[in-house]
């Protein structure tokens, strides 16, 4: 049964999480009326492997200035305030979150971005723009509480022009068995959707997507991992100010964890692709 709009919700919503970050920032020694992007990635690239997973999947995407992007599950807004400065994209993101849309559009203003990132509460599976409007669209790890994947992916296959590409870095199901909770996505089973590899990579084909790139990424994603884990243990990982535990909330190290024990024992796996709509 798909989640409603309101458990996934009430699964993210933390309250106050801008005026926590806003206090971090300043604890961290940054000006918050003058940031800029890189001061924001700690906290605003709310995914395995960070800011090193979006510039990669840029690269693969193969942006150019210009690109109308639609971010698709835009979270607090770091990959698009990347893509818009490094890359010269115009980037639009939605997400069911109100509250991450609003921190989003005041981290872009704090950091001079607005003009060329915008953030609206929306749902994913109708998303309120014409056909063929966007250039590229980008998902990075958000299908996972989405039960019909297939309206998903069919609505962002129609909200691309011909030639336009979808580029994604997801998690899917991995050996079958349960996972661990809570997870970054899910506080408990009925609400994680996951999908294995292959029937995701067949669903993107028959929603008229044509494959330009796929590669698994479970061995990148334990190595991470595990280096963070070593890094704590040498005392050189004590919990920052700024980080994706202010978004995580009081289950953070909990959620963390069980992360990383479900792609370790195999439970889940990490794919990128990137994928073309036909002229």
């Amino acid at each position: 049964m798909q989640p409603s709009d309101s458990d996934i919700q009430r699964h993210y919503s933390q309250g106050g999480l801008l005026e926590r970050i806003l206090a971090a920032l300043r604890e961290a020694g940054k000006d918050i009326e003058a940031l800029n992007v890189e001061d924001l990635a700690p906290v605003d690239e709310f995914h395995t492997r960070g800011r090193s997973a979006t510039r990669e999947l840029a690269e693969l995407a193969g942006l150019e200035p210009g690109t109308r992007v639609l971010d698709v599950g835009s979270g607090l807004g770091g990959p698009a305030r990347f893509l818009a400065a490094s890359y010269g994209c115009d980037v639009t993101g939605i997400d069911l979150q109100p509250e991450f849309c609003a921190v989003a559009n005041e981290l872009s203003r704090r950091s001079g971005m607005a003009e060329h990132t915008r953030f609206q509460q929306a749902n994913a599976l109708e998303l309120p723009f014409p056909d063929g409007a966007f250039d590229a669209a980008w998902t990075i790890q958000m299908q996972m509480n989405i039960a019909d994947k297939a309206r998903f992916y069919a609505e962002i296959a129609r909200v691309l022009r011909p030639g336009g590409r979808f580029a994604f870095q997801d998690i899917c199901d991995g050996n079958g068995e349960p996972l661990y909770y809570p997870v970054p996505w899910a506080a408990q089973p009925e609400h994680s959707h996951l999908i294995a590899p292959e029937p995701l990579r067949a669903l993107l084909g028959r929603v008229g997507l044509r494959e330009v790139h796929w590669r698994d990424i479970t061995a990148e994603t334990i190595a991470w991992r595990k280096a963070q884990v070593a890094k704590m243990a040498q005392g050189r990982g004590a919990v920052a100010p700024l980080g994706i535990h202010l978004v995580l909330g009081e289950q953070a190290k909990d959620k963390m964890a069980n992360s990383a024990r479900n792609v370790e024992e195999g439970r889940i796996t990490s794919v990128v692709g990137v994928f073309e709509k036909p002229a």
